[in-house]
């Protein structure tokens, strides 16, 4: 596929929330293949940064990753929910069933080719299972980015960036087993009162932050 004005932007940064709830989610489920989107504050034409900031993360699906209808009613329930707070969906993570498969399948590449098309900086984000511990040292991820031939190319580490402290952060959450916490949707159509954008997670993030602060 090869897609007119695509370009790579110059670095990607990941904040806390971001990384934890992929990682999380993975480790939730770690005899399945589990999927999500991240979150980006919307750019305006005259933005002059050349670096993407994926804010959050949104867990989708752990049962069927490639069931078309869910994906709809997922990605507009989610698209209305953080439109007022200036997100839009930048980008879909996957973390494969297998632990040395870190390769992106046919479900991830043209869902994360259909958030593209909305999103010029998309970024598709495959979880390396097997780096994926409880004593992180680096970050357990391939972000890629679409060239201007409309093909997949993974980011050079240097120009992927991780919020200081987050290894720290989710490494406890792991060891706090934590990720047993964590909501997807799936999660959600079993039961509504499970919150897929996950703001239980989200005041602990602060909480074991702003003790790192101190």
């Amino acid at each position: 596929m090869k897609v007119k004005g695509y370009k790579m932007s110059g670095d990607i940064s990941l904040a806390c929330p971001t990384l934890a709830k992929m990682l999380l989610h993975a480790a939730r489920y770690p005899q399945l293949a589990v999927s999500g989107v991240v979150l980006a504050q919307a750019r305006g034409g005259d933005n002059p940064s050349n670096t993407i900031t994926l804010i959050d993360a949104v867990p989708l699906f752990h049962l069927q990753l490639s069931l078309a209808p869910m994906l709809e009613v997922a990605l507009t329930q989610i698209e209305q929910r953080y439109k007022s707070e200036g997100l839009v969906i930048a980008g879909y993570y996957q973390a494969n069933e297998h632990i040395r498969d870190n390769v992106p399948d046919f479900v991830a590449l043209k869902i994360a080719e259909k958030i593209a098309e909305n999103n010029s900086d998309a970024c598709l984000i495959m979880v390396d299972n097997k780096r994926l511990c409880l004593n992180l040292q680096s970050a357990p991820v391939i972000v890629s980015q679409l060239t201007s031939e409309g093909k997949w190319k993974s980011k050079e580490k240097a120009s992927v960036h991780i919020e200081a402290g987050t290894l720290e952060v989710i490494s406890q959450l792991l060891q706090r087993k934590v990720q047993h916490d964590v909501n997807d949707f799936d999660n959600h159509l079993d039961d509504l009162t499970c919150d897929w954008s996950n703001p239980h997670i989200n005041k602990l993030l602060t909480t074991l932050a702003a003790a790192a602060q101190d």
